[in-house]
């Protein structure tokens, strides 16, 4: 298991049909986890319900089923923290140069990454759409900007 409980995968796909609906025009998903199951299990729903639906993912993730470094080696034993940083931040890059972000406020690093794609992002307009929603003003950020 990961660092937090997640949503069900099919809330994170009814956000996509949601952000569907409003921009029709999205052809591609970057899909990221640190859990490699719940990756593998959203890809194939991926598949059955969006089949048009491009999916981008980092080639590079390790993904080492928990959000912290210092845990790392009840995880996984073939990667080292070096591993977990280069993932995390080429993962964290491809997510600047999205538009449209399904996140659960739960989590820091989801909350982060639609901050940051805010304020340093390649996207004019960000959207969120809060799954898992946490209730501090971190959260809130994340969901609305600052």
């Amino acid at each position: 298991g990961g660092e937090l409980d997640c949503p069900p995968l099919e809330e994170y796909l009814d956000a996509v049909k949601s952000f569907l609906r409003f921009d029709p025009l999205i052809s591609n998903v970057i899909v990221t986890s640190e859990d490699s199951s719940a990756c593998s299990e959203f890809l194939a729903l991926l598949k059955k319900e969006l089949p048009n639906l491009s999916v981008i993912m980092n080639m590079g993730d390790v993904q080492q089923g928990t959000g912290s470094a210092s845990k790392l080696e009840a995880y996984k034993d073939v990667v080292n923290n070096a591993d977990v940083v280069a993932s995390a931040l080429t993962s964290f890059h491809m997510h600047l140069r999205a538009r449209y972000f399904v996140l659960t406020t739960k989590s820091s690093w989801t909350s982060s990454i639609a901050i940051f794609a805010r304020i340093y992002g390649f996207a004019s307009d960000v959207y969120v759409i809060d799954i898992g929603r946490n209730r501090n003003m971190y959260a809130d950020i994340a969901r609305r900007g600052g």
